[in-house]
């Protein structure tokens, strides 16, 4: 049996005003840069760390407020006793029982028994500065009354109820060739007691010694150099016996600065570490806090104490590639304790339980922390999410905002017209433009968005069933918020979709242009001459049939004659040509248009954005940036 950090609650710490956040065992905090993940980890840290330093940088402030000195920051953490198959249960075990002790508190509706622990940075006017304070709560008040609860334990949180649950933290700028020259890295703390007994250790450095007195007696540079600074006897008082070079520790307890790595990749000669690039040294670090980690965990379970790792990694995917981001990650499931990881990576993401998904975005200067209800959504649904967005699409959760379509001419063409609109690229802004692979296929996609607070806008083909549908699975999602939401949908008029939308917005000239392009100066009458009169497709009649009473289907055959045959061919060309044409046809709009370069609907579609997102205004401070 054991324990876990089941809940956190931050006040006013820095990017965070409010936030509560449940963790699992194995917490990934997604999300775009700078909205707080690494914060949510300093946050931790200050909870369980003894020593940390803290000032008014980790006090929330609003934009153009100034601090007040009264304003006090509040991290509450709640601890719960777990099974050996680590699901909460009502009772500690009798080690974790008599460690918590006094501190221990009873929730009065089911006695369930937890540890509630408050540390509070508040400033101390008589030494000018903040400081921290750790109490232990009587009761885990609701979530609105954190800031006014004051019942706390009288009895003291000592370093031995923080010693048990300690905090392993790995930070994105890791860099083992660095790590080994610092003795208190997770590497010089390994290595800093080799775990030899003094018989043994008088042995070696006997052997040590030889080792010197040789290479010495051998070395005619050495013995001139020992010669040259032993003249420092005549200004100290000293003896020239007191100067010595050590080719080789002579030391065990110094043998850790001695200590290299090499590597050899296959067909490759060995180097060291630090000649070798970022990525496998930054792998090699994170192995070497998993070897200390394990090497801990040995020594608290033979001294049968009670003992819960809390492991905090930031961004452990830096520096590798896409297959060693998966590997790694598999590497961390592995690591025994509780896990928190912040990752920018779709290839971590793809791999993560989605009830362990904790999304962090920011609105203004303060941050929120979302996760996808799955209690609402159906075994379908969760299969559609884990297969069509967190194995392919898993970028869409680091977005700022997403524009989903039907297809794959609206995926290509909708950046292009959204540069010429913003003069901007869409990723410059954090927005992504996803297919959502064929009609009406919205569901999960929008379920996200909500989920995880991501603004989402839709551009639809305007097909009658497609838009019922579309529009059901929004109220389904949103319930009485859908008013809200309905203004970000752009439904193609007149039942078109886009292809057919373009021509009857008289673009059949462009269109006609990137087809020649792509099939040559007779694409159309070559296919006219093709597939005139020939059979298209097959829909039902009026007619029903007496023996199954099912509608009768009739053939539909291709016509292009008369005013619009033209037009009808160029269609159908079109249609069996999306692959080639999608990658080329907002180009050609945009070079040979001088009015109407984007089309209406479009257009439409990125004023809501803009009045949302206030890209126009990004775009001109991005401007300012580059020039």
């Amino acid at each position: 049996m054991g324990i876990k950090i089941k809940e956190l609650r931050i006040r006013n710490f820095r990017s965070y005003k409010t936030a509560d956040i449940n963790l699992s065992d194995n917490c990934v905090l997604i999300g775009a840069n700078n909205v707080g993940k690494t914060t949510l980890l300093r946050a931790v840290q200050v909870a369980f760390t003894r020593g940390i330093r803290v000032g008014s940088d980790d006090i929330f402030i609003m934009d153009g407020e100034s601090l007040p000195k009264d304003r006090e920051a509040i991290i509450d953490v709640l601890i719960v006793p777990t099974d050996d198959q680590k699901k909460e249960v009502a009772e500690f075990d009798d080690q974790w029982f008599e460690h918590f002790g006094e501190l221990r508190g009873e929730n009065p509706n089911d006695l369930s028994q937890f540890f509630a622990m408050r540390t509070i940075i508040a400033f101390n006017y008589i030494k000018g500065e903040y400081e921290i304070e750790k109490k232990a709560l009587i009761e885990w008040p609701k979530s609105e009354e954190v800031e006014s609860y004051t019942n706390y334990n009288r009895n003291r949180i000592t370093d031995r109820v923080l010693q048990a649950i300690p905090i392993f933290y790995m930070d994105a700028k890791r860099d083992i060739a660095a790590e080994m020259k610092d003795r208190y890295s997770y590497w010089g703390k390994l290595v800093r007691d080799v775990g030899l007994n003094e018989q043994e250790i008088k042995e070696i450095e006997d052997v040590l010694d030889d080792i010197n007195n040789t290479i010495i007696e051998r070395s005619s540079v050495l013995k001139h150099l020992i010669n040259n600074l032993s003249k420092v006897s005549k200004t100290v008082s000293t003896s020239k016996e007191s100067i010595k070079v050590n080719p080789v520790s002579r030391k065990i307890k110094d043998l850790n600065r001695g200590i290299d790595i090499t590597f050899k990749d296959q067909g490759s000669e060995s180097f060291p570490i630090s000649n070798h690039g970022m990525g496998t040294r930054s792998w090699i670090t994170f192995l070497t806090l998993v070897a200390y980690i394990e090497w801990i965990n040995k020594q608290m379970k033979n001294e049968e104490t009670p003992y819960h790792s809390l492991i905090l990694l930031e961004e452990p995917e830096a520096h590798l590639h896409p297959q060693a981001q998966r590997k790694i990650f598999n590497q961390i499931n592995g690591i025994a304790g509780q896990k928190i990881v912040s990752s920018h990576s779709p290839m971590i993401v793809g791999q993560v339980d989605i009830d362990n998904i904790r999304h962090i975005s920011k609105e203004g200067a303060t941050s929120k922390i979302d996760f996808i209800n799955t209690s609402e959504l159906s075994g379908g649904d969760l299969r559609k999410i884990r297969q069509e967005i967190f194995k392919t699409r898993g970028d869409l959760l680091f977005a700022n905002a997403i524009i989903l379509c039907e297809g794959e001419t609206e995926e290509q063409v909708l950046p292009s017209f959204f540069k010429e609109y913003f003069e901007v690229e869409t990723f410059e802004v954090g927005i992504n433009v996803i297919s959502v692979g064929g009609k009406g296929k919205y569901k999960p996609f929008i379920r996200i968005a909500k989920d995880l607070n991501i603004k989402f806008y839709i551009l639809s083909d305007g097909e009658e069933d497609t838009i019922k549908k579309v529009e059901k699975d929004v109220k389904n999602v949103f319930g009485e918020e859908v008013i809200n939401v309905l203004k970000n949908i752009k439904f193609l008029p007149n039942g078109c979709d886009f292809e057919k939308y373009l021509i009857e917005e008289k673009y059949d000239i462009e269109l006609d242009i990137a087809m020649k392009e792509i099939l040559g100066e007779d694409y159309l009458a070559n296919h006219i001459q093709r597939k005139d009169g020939t059979k298209k497709d097959r829909k039902p009649s009026s007619e029903i049939c007496r023996t199954c009473n099912q509608n009768i289907y009739e053939d539909i055959f291709r016509d292009y004659k008369g005013e619009d045959g033209e037009k009808k061919a160029l269609l159908d060309c079109i249609h069996d040509n999306k692959t080639a044409y999608s990658s080329i046809i907002a180009e050609v709009i945009i070079e040979n248009r001088e009015e109407g370069k984007i089309p209406r609907v479009i257009s439409d579609l990125f004023k809501e954005i803009n009045n949302d997102l206030k890209i126009i205004d990004i775009a001109k401070d991005l401007e300012e940036v580059t020039v």
